[in-house]
């Protein structure tokens, strides 16, 4: 992904015209916030596609978005889209377009999760995450746009990717919004908060001149505490950068979408980063990850964020 966000991919059922609406409403007035133009992918779920069937998805694929795009409303301006249609589901397909058409972010609706324990489903957010290089953004099905003025990035001051942290610092400057970074600590690891601390003023002289703000949070559950921190400080936005999928999963499992959490009302925004230090293996994420994995050591856990 450049740094600037102008290609937006949203994947589209035309078999499911009123839940694609409601994406397509929002992904138009955000795409017109930020200034991009919208790639609409539809992929068949079939093995194969013939011309005919191609040609009538292509049709029904563009005529929804000019229903939709050809007049955002509330900017009253026209979004440029793209459209594809390709064979296979999702997750065969998502690779090679976001590739291909150097898409900078998917945006996607969040579908909770039906089990904890089990493998999601192939075209869930979670599974799509792990097939793209680009930043992944979740939205709550039928959530109305409202303007970007706060984000809330989770991190871990000492184990980040500089290239990562401008990505996020260069978008929440295109949404001329407000940034808090904030990392959830457990009382286990209080004697590591001078480490925090130096670690925050380096970040500090990288994001120079920027709307930007620090917090250390102590809590034993980073979840719990990202969640409660993003409703007090009113986020429109929480951001993450994760190695893999595991916290996407948990974020949407049935235990978080049946209380309501903060995190299931407002977008959720992804960015792929390696991690570098290992985890302890004594927080509540890595003992989690290994009562559903038994496979996966603490160690190899890495999932600190």
């Amino acid at each position: 992904m450049s740094n600037t966000l102008k290609k937006i991919l949203i994947p589209v059922d035309v078999d499911k015209p009123a839940e694609s609406l409601l994406l397509l409403n929002y992904a138009g007035q955000f795409a017109a916030a930020f200034s991009a133009e919208l790639l609409l992918l539809h992929p068949s779920n079939t093995a194969a596609l013939t011309f005919t069937q191609q040609t009538r998805r292509i049709q029904l694929l563009r005529a929804m978005g000019e229903r939709v795009l050809g007049r955002v409303p509330k900017f009253r301006d026209y979004v440029p889209f793209e459209c594809v249609v390709r064979p296979g589901n999702l997750h065969d397909c998502i690779k090679d377009v976001v590739q291909n058409a150097s898409v900078d972010l998917v945006l996607m609706q969040a579908d909770s999760l039906p089990d904890p324990d089990k493998a999601a489903h192939a075209d869930h957010a979670a599974q799509v995450m792990e097939q793209v290089g680009c930043p992944l953004m979740v939205v709550p099905s039928a959530l109305a746009y409202k303007k970007i003025k706060h984000l809330v990035f989770a991190t871990d001051f000492t184990d980040r990717d500089p290239k990562v942290l401008a990505q996020i610092n260069e978008f929440s400057k295109q949404a001329d919004a407000l940034l808090t970074l904030v990392q959830v600590y457990s009382k286990a690891a209080r004697a590591q908060l001078s480490s925090m601390k130096a670690a925050i003023h380096e970040v500090e002289e990288q994001l120079k001149g920027r709307n930007v703000r620090f917090k250390l949070l102590e809590e034993e559950d980073m979840l719990e505490g990202i969640g409660d921190f993003a409703e007090r400080e009113d986020a429109d936005m929480l951001v993450l950068a994760t190695r893999d999928s595991y916290l996407m999963q948990r974020l949407f499992s049935k235990a978080y979408v049946k209380t309501m959490a903060y995190h299931t009302r407002i977008p959720l925004l992804t960015f792929r980063q390696l991690k570098k230090k290992p985890c302890s293996g004594c927080c509540t994420n890595c003992m989690k990850r290994s009562a559903h994995h038994p496979e996966i050591k603490f160690e190899e856990a890495g999932i600190n964020i």
